[in-house]
């Protein structure tokens, strides 16, 4: 017997007591009478059996969308680089960024492009807080990781003079990578 009949029989029973507790009248009788009849018209339903599988998910949302074209290696790429780039400028201080700080970081920076204030700071100024910007990250880390931030090695970069110099050439990792898995995505009909 499930749970669901053993509360339907409680249920009952406690009905069945205050009707017959409140008086014995035959009006009350009768109640007890349909009770039990109603007793023992209930049926055990076995749900953990019957219950359908969870329904498929075929459309993919735009999180989806995004943790697809964006991925771990576009976020190991943003986390490696700013933490060798701080290693090279000062061997002493180095500023340890971990795979998670880069993805709230990535996430700040989604966020202050729906809000629109003239300067980042103000996210996490006292008169203008953003809870969910301010609550992830604080003001002085989200800077410190936005001043170290690269996609490329600094000490293999190429000369501005030379005659195959891409200016693009700080973000083609990253280009890349998302790039690559554009043409992964299969095409959809709509």
């Amino acid at each position: 017997m499930n749970n669901v009949t053993l509360a339907l029989r409680n249920e009952l029973n406690m009905s069945k007591k205050s009707l017959t507790s409140e008086s014995n009248s035959g009006e009350s009788d009768s109640a007890a009478n349909d009770i039990e009849e109603s007793e023992e018209k209930i049926e055990t339903v076995d749900f953990v059996d019957n219950m359908p599988p969870p329904p498929i998910r075929d459309e993919l949302q735009p999180i989806d969308y995004f943790y697809f074209l964006f991925g771990k290696r576009s976020t190991t790429l943003l986390t490696n680089q700013p933490n060798l780039y701080a290693v090279q400028k000062n061997p002493n201080k180095p500023i340890r960024i971990s795979e998670t700080e880069m993805e709230h970081f990535i996430g700040i920076l989604l966020m202050t492009g729906i809000y629109s204030f003239p300067k980042q700071r103000y996210f996490w100024s006292s008169d203008t807080r953003v809870e969910s910007i301010s609550s992830v990250m604080s003001r002085d880390r989200f800077l410190e990781i936005k001043k170290y931030l690269r996609a490329t090695d600094n000490s293999v970069q190429s000369n501005r003079t030379d005659i195959n110099f891409d200016r693009a050439n700080k973000v083609h990792p990253l280009l890349n990578i998302v790039k690559e898995n554009f043409r992964k995505i299969s095409k959809e009909e709509k």
